[in-house]
Order: C-alpha cells, then sequence, then structure tokens
C-alpha cells in the first residue's frame, strides 16, 4: 500500500510533468496560448523500430467506419487513420468534433466535401522513407496554429499517416519519444520497412515554435504531385481494387458494386502507362526500369484476360491471377530497393 508521502511524491512528479509541457506563449499567435515542449530525442542504439516495444502499450482495437478504417484516437487533439471516403466518412469526423484534416497522402484530398461538414484540410504529402524539413515544418505550424482537434490520414492509415500523427502527439501533446514509436507500432501497424519513418519521429529534429511562426506556409488544400510519385498514387488504389476483384474471380462483386473488373484493370495499365514516358523512369536504373516495364506488360495482359472473362471464357481467370500475382511480386521487389530506405 502506497504511503500518503508516496501519494505526495507521485503528485508532485505529474504536476512536474505537466509544468514541464508548458512554457512560453506561442511566438506570433497573439493569444498567448501556451507551447508545448517537444520531448528529446532517444538515443538509437538500436533500429527505432525494434525500441517501439520498449513501452508496453494497453492493446486497443482500431475503430471501423463505413468510408474510413484504422481509425486510433491517440488523444483529444490527434485522431490518425485511413482516407476518408464518402458522406458518411465525413460525417463521422464532424460527429467526432473533427475541426482540420491533414492528409499525408499523394492523393488530392475531397477539401470540397470537408468544406461542407464544417472542416478544412490540409495537404502535406510525405514519403514512406521520411519527413524533409520543409514537411515537418507544414506539419508543426499546421499543429500549432491551426484549430484542433485534428484527424490525420494517408491511404490506408498504416505507416505515413500515423508518423505524421505522432509529429502532432510531440508537437500539441508533449508525449515521450518512446510513446510515440509505441503508438505507430502496436497501435497503427506501422510496418517495420519503414525505419525511416520510425526514426525521424523517435530521434529527428522538431521545429521550435519560433521557427514554425518564422516559417511562410498558407496551409494549402492541395498539392499536385507529379512524377513517380504521381504515378505511385494511381497505381496504389487500382493494385488494391483489381486485388478486391481477384478474390471475386475478376467479375463483378457485389459487395464492391462500384468496382467493375475491366475498368479497374484498365486504371492499372494507365498507371504504369503514365509512368513510362516520364524522365524519372527512363534514366533510372535497370532494375527500377525493369520492375516498370515488367509491371506494364502485365498489366496490359491482365485487361486482355479481364476481358475475355467478361465475354464468358472463365478459364482466362487463372491468366489473369497469373498476370496479377506477377505485378504483385514486381512491385514488392521494387519497393524493397527504392520506396522503404
Amino acid at each position: 500500500m502506497k504511503t500518503s508521502t508516496q501519494f505526495l511524491a507521485l503528485s508532485c512528479l505529474a504536476l512536474g510533468a505537466s509544468l514541464m509541457a508548458c512554457t512560453a506563449p506561442q511566438v506570433g499567435s497573439g493569444d498567448q496560448q501556451l507551447v508545448t515542449q517537444v520531448t528529446p530525442p532517444l538515443d538509437l542504439d538500436a533500429k527505432a523500430y525494434d525500441m517501439a516495444m520498449s513501452l508496453e502499450l494497453p492493446p486497443v482495437e482500431p475503430m471501423e467506419y463505413e468510408g474510413m478504417y484504422n481509425v486510433f484516437k491517440l488523444s483529444e487533439q490527434i485522431v490518425s487513420g485511413s482516407e476518408p471516403i464518402g458522406e458518411a466518412a465525413f460525417s463521422v469526423l464532424q460527429d467526432m468534433g473533427i475541426r482540420t484534416i491533414i492528409s499525408v497522402d499523394g492523393k488530392v484530398p475531397d477539401a470540397e466535401l470537408a468544406a461542407r461538414y464544417g472542416m478544412r484540410y490540409v495537404h502535406i504529402p510525405i514519403q514512406y522513407s521520411d519527413i524533409s524539413k520543409d514537411e515537418m515544418l507544414r506539419l508543426a505550424k499546421t499543429y500549432r496554429e491551426l484549430d484542433g482537434p485534428f484527424y490525420v490520414h494517408c491511404f490506408h492509415g498504416r505507416h505515413r499517416g500515423p508518423a505524421g500523427a505522432e509529429v502532432g502527439r510531440l508537437v500539441l501533446d508533449g508525449i515521450q519519444r518512446a510513446e510515440a514509436i509505441a503508438e505507430m507500432r502496436q497501435y497503427c501497424g506501422t510496418s517495420k520497412k519503414y525505419e525511416g519513418l520510425y526514426r525521424i519521429v523517435a530521434a529527428g529534429d522538431m521545429p521550435t515554435a519560433e521557427e514554425t511562426a518564422a516559417f511562410e506556409y498558407d496551409f494549402a488544400e492541395k498539392e499536385e504531385v507529379d512524377g513517380v510519385v504521381g504515378s505511385m498514387v494511381i497505381l496504389a488504389r487500382a493494385f488494391d481494387n483489381n486485388e478486391v476483384l481477384r478474390d471475386s474471380g475478376w467479375l463483378p462483386d457485389p459487395m464492391h458494386p462500384d468496382l467493375d473488373p475491366l475498368n479497374e484493370a484498365l486504371q492499372l495499365l494507365q498507371g504504369f502507362q503514365a509512368g513510362e514516358h516520364l524522365s524519372e523512369v527512363r534514366t533510372s536504373a535497370d532494375d527500377f526500369r525493369s520492375w516498370w516495364s515488367e509491371g506494364l506488360e502485365e498489366s496490359k495482359a491482365l485487361v486482355d484476360s479481364v476481358k475475355q472473362i467478361a465475354a464468358g471464357n472463365l478459364d482466362a481467370v487463372a491468366l489473369a491471377d497469373r498476370s496479377f500475382l506477377a505485378i504483385e511480386t514486381s512491385c514488392l521487389d521494387c519497393h524493397g530497393e527504392y520506396r522503404n530506405d
């Protein structure tokens, strides 16, 4: 049993932690809002992903909604999850009290729909490998100067979105770095392949309040992404939709009436075609060009097979499956070499 002295000591520690979290008035804010002190970086003597188990969190299941999944309320100010799609998802966010939505995905977000539900979008695309200094300044300034609570998402809400959300946990909530990376791994399911995202949250430099106040940024609701990254936005969504249709034998799936097999196969092909003539692809390493070419050729074969299936030739299902598996394999090989570091 704890003595009164022990309880007093614990209370003093808690009070001290609270006082440590707040320091000077926010620079440039004009309302004397207190600024949360970002906790010091971890000393990384191992992979940050491995260190994400040094603090064991209580188990929490993700929340699932129509048009939105892998949703975690990390704090009163920060919610992480997948891209919200459709009226129902934005209605849920409105009910949560979300004021600002941050997308770190490459796809241009539906800012108009968000506005109809009383929320604003800020679009800050980041990579799987790291968060650049400029991107970090944009994120920190958004958290410090716009209205929360914030909903932060990428495509699936597993990798880039949680990293962006944890910047908010550090900047607004003042949590320990160990807790931030623990939430990425134990709650959101951020893959060990993205060590760069873990490292930037665990040990990266976080902008000071003075730096974000001096940084000029208009909180853009959309950032056009082109080049290979733009093609990847198309490919990622088309790949996921084709994966659903593969499970239905490349025939229309009553559970997903909005997905047309031929249209989705063509979307995949067009994604590869969009990148085929880019200088980034033409001048890339031999293995990258080889994987891209294989994806292009196999997506052409997939379109042909899906056309045969639609015409009643169910023997073509095996051909479609083979082509899709080849696309999946080449994408995984390419990501392992170029996206995950």
